[in-house]
């Protein structure tokens, strides 16, 4: 067994994860990318490579992985360019991420720029939301959509 290999299992058991075959081929195909996937475009990528792969162990092995801390879902949109599919990253850190909105492609905002936009949000109107709602706010998520400038 290869040291990349060992190193996913030694991951999957500290979470609490089986390291089948399939998980393997799909986690590692979610840390390859940067594209933010869907569950069936990462299918069309594994299915290929490892026998007794399907939809269905795509989608439980994604909500396994997410459970365990290891990816997290990107909620897909509806409007232009989007289909309302569910994205996948592996990245679970906190970053902010831009979105297409002709395409729907996903792409991940350089860590510095997205802390300063994070950073730029007064936590005293923070405080006043959570005031006004009666609400805790655990987490800020913001996604910056547009288009492609034609001129890069």
């Amino acid at each position: 067994m290869s040291q990349e290999n060992v190193g996913i299992q030694d991951l999957f058991s500290k979470h609490g994860l089986r390291c089948t075959k399939q998980r393997r081929a799909l986690y590692e195909a979610l840390c390859a990318t940067k594209a933010h996937p869907t569950a069936d475009q990462l299918f069309r990528d594994v299915a290929d490579q490892v026998s007794g792969m399907s939809r269905a162990t795509v989608y439980n092995t994604l909500d396994a992985l997410c459970e365990a801390g290891l990816a997290r879902k990107i909620p897909g949109t509806s409007g232009p360019g989007g289909n309302g599919s569910t994205r996948f990253d592996a990245t679970t850190d906190e970053h902010m991420h831009v979105r297409c909105g002709k395409t729907g492609s996903l792409h991940d905002v350089p860590d510095d720029l997205g802390n300063k936009v994070m950073k730029s949000i007064p936590k005293k109107t923070l405080q006043q939301i959570e005031s006004h709602l009666g609400f805790r706010i655990n987490q800020v998520q913001i996604e910056l959509i547009g288009e492609y400038d034609k001129q890069n």
